[in-house]
């Protein structure tokens, strides 16, 4: 069965990467929730997409400019809604708390937007903390800095990564063996039959973004995606349900 991923949470419908969005992501019936990290000034691991806080926040600067304290203060806004920008610590929290709640087991994709290059040790402190709340089988750890994932796996061999890219690849299923990877995270416009059919006989998921075309959805589903990350859950989630009940 295809899994649907919230992308950023239900980033259609509420602000991206906050506690809201992530947990309507799951009461709209979303396997797991996807999510963006970065370092506070003050090492911190913080959950929000851009580098720097102009778009959602109106703020001159970057996020790593700012402490974890400095950061509480501002808002994350969307149409009507303020949010705060949460801890990766508060949303691990918040997915415990939703699995107890709903009795199922979720999955967490988390996108290194950079690794220790930009954020020293980054890969480390998120391995450690996450694992102190899930299963490493309901986490992956993402990036289209490719180093993290090498880093990722270097720091824990169990760790499942999955290897981001924006482009189409020759052999894609190769390079990802080549990263010890466990799952393609392509742009779903990238993805053809014959990425479909390398990855397939080479037993490696495909977890392509950002899904929200209801046909493109349906072709990824009928072709057994491993999971769709998207914008809008509940529309993803219908769709398979449609589609189960008619095969």
């Amino acid at each position: 069965m295809t899994k649907i991923i919230g992308h950023r949470g239900a980033k259609a419908y509420f602000a991206e990467n906050t506690l809201p969005s992530f947990e309507a992501a799951i009461l709209q019936g979303a396997d797991g929730i996807e999510l963006d990290i970065h370092y506070s000034k003050d090492g911190e691991i913080m959950v929000f997409h851009d580098f720097t806080l102009k778009r959602m926040c109106g703020i001159k600067g970057a996020i790593s400019d700012y402490t974890l304290e400095e950061l509480k203060a501002f808002t994350v806004s969307f149409k009507k809604q303020r949010e705060k920008i949460p801890t990766l610590r508060e949303v691990l929290v918040l997915l415990v708390s939703l699995e107890q709640m709903h009795g199922r087991q979720l999955i967490l994709n988390v996108e290194f937007k950079a690794g220790s290059d930009l954020y020293p040790g980054i890969e480390a402190a998120t391995l450690n903390l996450c694992s102190s709340y899930l299963k490493k089988e309901q986490v992956i750890y993402s990036s289209f800095d490719h180093f993290s994932l090498q880093r990722i796996r270097a720091l824990d061999a169990d760790a499942q990564t999955g290897v981001l890219t924006g482009s189409a690849m020759v052999e894609p299923w190769e390079y990802v063996k080549k990263l010890k990877a466990n799952y393609y995270h392509p742009a779903y416009q990238t993805v053809n039959a014959y990425a479909i059919e390398g990855l397939t006989h080479a037993s490696i998921g495909l977890n392509p973004y950002t899904v929200n075309d209801l046909k493109v959805a349906k072709l990824l589903i009928h072709h057994h995606a491993n999971a769709i990350i998207t914008d809008t859950p509940d529309k993803m989630v219908a769709l398979r349900t449609a589609y189960e009940n008619n095969i």
